[in-house]
């Protein structure tokens, strides 16, 4: 039987469990701060819908087979001009190379009594989903200039 009071033993385990807490909340943190970000590369377009900019319209890639873990569904909201700039981590910095299907919706502002909400999605229903839309977006390596997206 050891010889030191059940205080003692009791201090000692907590250092131990507090110390591997530690360890291991250290070796966590670090894995999650050296795992490199995938690749992402420029993407650039723009959308008309009957002739005219799609301004306020949001944009959305889905890759082909199906989503991915290394990075989040890359994302765009059209300018005035309906010129967009697609981001995946951070503002515009692209998409990353693969198979996209091309989702868009545009919820115009309207007025609800006092406020102003977001109205009914005003783009065909057809390209709010990746079932469902035929617009197919490839992405390389490099800059990516899409041809203007007609609707």
């Amino acid at each position: 039987m050891d010889s030191t009071s059940w205080p003692d033993q009791l201090r000692r385990g907590m250092s131990l469990l507090v110390g591997g807490a530690a360890l291991m909340a250290g070796l966590v943190g670090c894995r999650d701060a050296a795992s490199p970000r995938v690749a992402v590369f420029p993407v650039i377009g723009r959308v008309t819908f009957q002739g005219q900019p799609a301004a306020g319209a949001v944009v959305a890639l889905h890759r082909r087979d199906g989503p991915s873990e290394d990075a989040p569904t890359p994302r765009a909201s059209i300018d005035k001009d309906g010129t967009f700039r697609f981001t995946t981590f951070e503002g515009g910095d692209g998409a990353p190379v693969g198979q996209y299907v091309l989702t868009i919706q545009w919820h115009k502002l309207v007025k609800r009594g006092g406020d102003v909400v977001a109205g009914p999605n005003v783009m065909p229903r057809k390209y709010a989903s990746p079932r469902t839309s035929d617009k197919l977006i490839t992405v390389a390596a490099g800059e990516n200039d899409l041809k203007t997206i007609q609707l």
